[in-house]
């Protein structure tokens, strides 16, 4: 995900109901969130759907990788045969 330019990505929540296509449009070319504001405080963020799909697979991958490792330290490990069956299980 690129970075936000808070010139262009900040709006407030009143341009979201006169003007979505137009945000949701800028969202998708730019494939950066666009932040909602209410008040001048931060609401909400709008996201392309593949770039929250890729955020979401990140922090799936992230929270998979921690609990493997607190297995290990806990030594709840396989062996290399078994950890391979359980492997190959995967896509099933």
């Amino acid at each position: 995900m690129q970075a936000t330019r808070f010139t262009e990505d900040v709006r407030p929540i009143t341009d979201l109901k006169q003007r979505a296509a137009e945000i949701v449009d800028h969202a998708r070319k730019t494939r950066r969130p666009v932040l909602l504001t209410r008040r001048g405080r931060g609401v909400a963020v709008l996201l392309d759907v593949e770039e929250f799909e890729t955020l979401s697979d990140r922090a799936a991958f992230v929270t998979a990788v921690g609990e493997g490792a607190a297995a290990a330290r806990a030594g709840d490990l396989h062996p290399n045969d078994e950890a391979m069956k359980i492997l190959d299980s995967f896509g099933d």
